[in-house]
């Protein structure tokens, strides 16, 4: 009776020992894994990139003596197919045009992409950076030297420090205030609320 019992016994551990064997233990993915899998969307890149000027009258050339700043935000979209901007500004009146050029610092370049275009000048904008244009661009906005190209050909400008923002007014048609794009931290949420054209609206 022990003999069977022993038996038994070795019967059930030989038994489980096969059965353990014979399961394939597949590794779960790493949080960083998962993290990927979600940020490239199936391996298309879903950052977007912000750029940032801050435009005063001493970046103009040559440079104006005047009291009006401005900033001027660019957030592109996950895709990569478009961007949203917003202008602002403060102590200046009699704007009449805001763009976006293709040149390096200390130099003036043509004209890629209209911003902000009124035929009736703006009155006096002297709140705190009320909201002078935004909009988004697409590459059927693009002009000059970009027309007909995409809107990476415009990221790669802001992000190789060659393009600039400026605003035109009455008393300096070729500019009044002007700063270099360059890279931001982060994306500003603000910025991607814009309209559907490159000068989709105006806040003064």
């Amino acid at each position: 009776m022990n003999i069977n019992r022993s038996a038994l016994i070795i019967a059930f551990v030989v038994t489980a020992l096969i059965f353990a064997s014979s399961i394939t233990i597949r590794p779960q993915p790493t949080l960083a894994a998962a993290s990927a899998a979600v940020t490239t969307g199936g391996g298309k890149s879903t950052t977007q990139k912000a750029f940032t000027a801050t435009m005063t009258g001493s970046e103009e050339v040559p440079p104006k003596n005047t009291k009006a700043t401005g900033t001027a935000t660019f957030v592109s979209s996950t895709d990569g197919s478009s961007v949203s901007y917003q202008i602002h500004v403060a102590n200046i009146k009699g704007v009449t045009m805001a763009h976006i050029h293709s040149g390096a610092i200390g130099k003036n370049g043509p004209v890629v992409v209209t911003l902000f275009k009124s035929a009736s000048p703006t009155g006096t904008m002297n709140r705190v950076f009320p909201i002078l244009s935004q909009g988004t661009i697409t590459s059927a906005n693009l002009e000059g030297p970009l027309k007909g190209k995409t809107i990476s050909d415009l990221i790669r400008l802001m992000k190789d420090g060659t393009a600039y923002a400026n605003v035109h007014t009455q008393q300096n048609p070729k500019g009044e205030i002007r700063g270099q794009i360059s890279t931001s931290a982060s994306a500003s949420a603000s910025t991607s609320g814009g309209g559907s054209s490159a000068s989709a609206s105006a806040g003064y």
